[in-house]
């Protein structure tokens, strides 16, 4: 499991490029450019658009400085359709604010210090104004391009962002990114992380477990719920870009699916972190519990985790494809092994005494119980997601 590398900038830098680089070691670089596809793809498609932008503006229209073409490409163009057309507007719509503020303002100021210290206040408090986003400064850097360079290159300036803005947007509906797969691999991944999670847990009550496991636990499992929360953005990204595919609704069914899915195994994780937080407290001896002398759980429990492993690895393998009947229907029988272990739990915690640690244990119970029902395909509310065509 990456993490993100820590330090200073310079030591962040060196470390992805040692990273990127054990990647392509690990993988071999075939394999490397296979898992790196779309981001390949998404590159090779902003260069030709920069190209085709150049060459347009160079060789079809004549303009004096074509060079500003593919900056408008690239100040425009996005991961998705949408999104180019949204910023496209955010950036057409700046220039000519700015290309209008600063052509006025000359006018009327002149060409000095106080002009150029108005134009930036202005362009700035325009950008917080109209809410464009932190990084999109073109209302203030048009401003100054016409300040220095004279109110001809305003019109130059709004040529290149408005085909450049054309191109951009073309490109991304002549070859639409399809982020619907990437988040169903990512779902599928991620739930067969929280499979080998449960597994662990399970494996480790069978053993000597102690503080330090399950303190890694409860870890693992805010890592994963972390990053799920980028999996539903993800999902998110999926369904903008095919917002202005013609082939829309195509998609509709498995943008649902990824949508409910990424909700679902969210609220699984959740429990799943709960019952990694109430197996720390239990053999930290926190709230009053019995610590480490009530950390020999009784058997049942460990079952009935390995059920919710195995509920866990079905539905990740459910993600992808169509769905195979045999997924389903194993991760029916887990379910149903799951509600067997829980009803053995039952009877062995009825005889606990101790006040505190029925509390947890009914806590532990529950939380085993909701990530069956969240992931029950039958009866449960997330019903959607799980392909329709598995039977």
């Amino acid at each position: 499991m990456e993490t993100e590398p820590r330090g200073s900038p310079f030591e962040r830098i060196l470390s992805g490029g040692a990273a990127g680089v054990g990647r392509i070691r690990r993988l071999g670089f075939v394999r490397w450019l296979r898992m790196e596809r779309a981001e390949l793809i998404q590159i090779t498609k902003v260069t030709g658009a920069c190209v085709f932008g150049w060459w347009l503006a160079a060789r079809v229209l004549g303009l004096n400085l074509p060079v500003l073409a593919p900056i408008g490409v690239l100040l425009t163009v996005s991961a998705t359709a949408y999104g180019t057309a949204v910023r496209a507007v955010q950036q057409v719509g700046a220039v000519i604010v700015g290309v209008a503020a600063a052509t006025g303002l000359m006018w009327l100021l002149g060409v000095n210090a106080a002009t150029l210290a108005v134009l930036v206040v202005a362009g700035l408090v325009l950008t917080r104004l109209l809410k464009l986003p932190a990084q999109n400064v073109q209302i203030p850097i048009s401003a100054l391009l016409v300040f220095s360079l004279g109110s001809t290159y305003g019109f130059a300036r709004f040529a290149d962002v408005l085909l450049g803005a054309a191109v951009g947007l073309a490109a991304n509906m002549l070859l639409p990114p399809r982020y619907v797969e990437q988040a169903k691999r990512e779902l599928c991944r991620l739930s067969g992380e929280l499979a080998e999670l449960t597994e662990d847990m399970a494996r480790g009550l069978r053993s000597d477990w102690d503080r330090d496991m399950a303190e890694g636990w409860l870890d693992r499992a805010r890592t994963l719920s972390q990053r799920l929360e980028n999996a539903k953005e993800t999902a998110d990204q999926a369904a903008e870009s095919v917002r202005l595919s013609w082939r829309r609704r195509r998609y509709d069914r498995r943008l649902r699916q990824v949508a409910e899915a990424a909700t679902c195994l969210d609220h699984a994780c959740h429990q799943l972190r709960g019952i990694a937080r109430g197996l720390t407290d239990l053999v930290a001896g926190a709230r009053g519990l019995p610590g480490e002398e009530a950390a020999d759980l009784p058997r049942p429990l460990s079952g009935e985790l390995e059920a919710l492993s195995r509920i866990f690895d079905g539905f990740g393998r459910l993600q992808i494809g169509e769905g195979r009947a045999e997924d389903l229907e194993e991760l029916r029988a887990a379910g149903k092994e799951g509600e067997a272990r829980q009803r053995e739990l039952i009877a062995e915690f009825e005889g606990t005494k101790n006040h505190r640690l029925r509390l947890l244990q009914a806590a532990l119970l529950d939380d085993c119980a909701r990530i069956r029902h969240e992931l029950d395909p039958d009866e449960g509310p997330h019903r959607a997601a799980f392909p329709p065509r598995a039977p």
